[in-house]
């Protein structure tokens, strides 16, 4: 079916257009706008309101790199954008604050709870509990310093005039540094507090009840990732698939992937336990198996399995090695993802994960993000198979 000459004709017009970037991008912002408001209104409730909230986890990342990919344009909108990525900072860093203070009591639906946590609280442990988080913040800014950025370039692929990987740069540097925050100061993380669980009720969903969840957080990742990555921006759907990774894996490639995923499921599972004895004999708080299956009970079915493995492996490889490698490198990326696994892994945990992102990286480099995809979705497979029969902890 042809396009009409004069719907043909007002395309070209608009890519002609100086106003494009603007034409292209603020009806996405404002879509994602809406979504992220229509999240915090309707909560997760249903499964509308789940569809909602796994949208609304991602559109302010994609409303900031929008914003960015205007602000090379536009002078004015890189003030929004620079406004915006503090608002995420300054958010980012009040949830950190909270996790270290004491996610318990903080996060307590029962005021008198949480009435009686404060009165508990000493000004010392405020104190560090909030310049700590607030230091972190601050680091993150160096990505604005131009020689900073200069001194990267040596190393890292990335434009130091560019606007666009600057906001990038101060994201990645925060997405690094303020996760680790609350297991650095507390020795544990965040999520691996039993009080908080039983606040939450962790480990008490139906098995099989993340589908839907899972599900959702997948279609928005790959949704947002496109987005983050300048689709109908700097780049049309052929480039950014190219860009993000994401091609049709060889044969070899595809039995190269499982090879892998199941043979550093034995390594990593012979290294945890090394780490856990070698942490534990130093005095060093060790991620307790009980409490992080918990976090994974809802998954505890074979469809909710399969599902949980294929968000987790295409998700967070599009996200970590697609989004963020190919600009700031394996190591970064790396660090990216342990750090974000620090909420739910105590010390041993958190290196297992660096480690299996290096790895996951690397074939990512010699390949491609849908061969590491299948790597790592066949590692967690494998795991929660294991998991399931009581073979092991994740």
């Amino acid at each position: 079916m042809s396009i009409p000459p004069v719907l043909s004709r007002f395309c070209e017009s608009v890519r002609q257009s100086r106003y494009r970037d603007a034409l292209v991008t603020i009806p996405v912002i404002a879509a994602f706008l809406v979504l992220m408001i229509l999240s915090l209104v309707m909560g997760d409730q249903g499964i509308v309101g789940e569809f909602v909230s796994a949208g609304g986890m991602v559109a302010p990342f994609v409303i900031l790199a929008l914003l960015a990919y205007l602000g090379e344009t536009t002078r004015w909108v890189r003030y929004i954008a620079i406004l915006w990525l503090l608002g995420l900072l300054a958010c980012t860093v009040i949830v950190t604050f909270l996790f270290t203070l004491g996610p318990a009591g903080a996060f307590s639906p029962d005021p008198e709870v949480m009435n009686a946590w404060i009165a508990s609280l000493s000004a010392g442990k405020v104190a560090v509990a909030l310049l700590v988080p607030l230091c972190a913040g601050l680091v993150c800014l160096f990505g604005f310093w131009r020689r900073f950025r200069v001194l990267l370039a040596r190393v890292l692929p990335i434009d130091p005039d560019s606007f666009v990987q600057t906001i990038g740069l101060v994201t990645v540097t925060a997405l690094i540094l303020l996760p680790i925050v609350p297991l650095a100061v507390t020795g544990n993380a965040p999520f691996l507090d039993a009080n908080l669980q039983n606040v939450l009720g962790i480990g008490t969903e139906v098995p099989g009840s993340s589908v839907n969840t899972d599900t959702f957080t997948l279609i928005w990742t790959i949704i947002g990732s496109f987005f983050l990555v300048g689709l109908w921006v700097r780049r049309d759907i052929r480039g950014t698939l190219d860009r993000l990774g994401l091609v049709r894996p060889t044969l070899r490639q595809v039995l190269l992937a499982i090879t892998l995923g199941i043979l550093l499921v034995g390594i990593f599972t012979v290294l945890d336990n090394l780490l856990a004895g070698l942490f534990a004999a130093t005095g060093i708080t060790i991620t307790d198996e009980t409490l992080v299956n918990n976090l994974f009970a809802s998954s505890f079915t074979p469809l909710a399995a399969v599902v949980a493995a294929v968000a987790a492996g295409l998700g967070e490889e599009l996200a970590i090695r697609g989004v963020i490698q190919p600009r700031f490198g394996i190591l970064l990326s790396a660090l990216v993802f342990a750090s974000l696994h620090a909420y739910q892994y105590a010390w041993d945990g958190v290196i297992g994960v660096l480690l299996a992102g290096l790895c996951f990286g690397v074939l990512r480099k010699y390949t491609n993000t849908s061969t590491s995809a299948i790597c790592h979705g066949t590692y967690d497979l494998v795991l929660f198979a294991l998991l399931m029969v009581g073979f092991t902890s994740i």
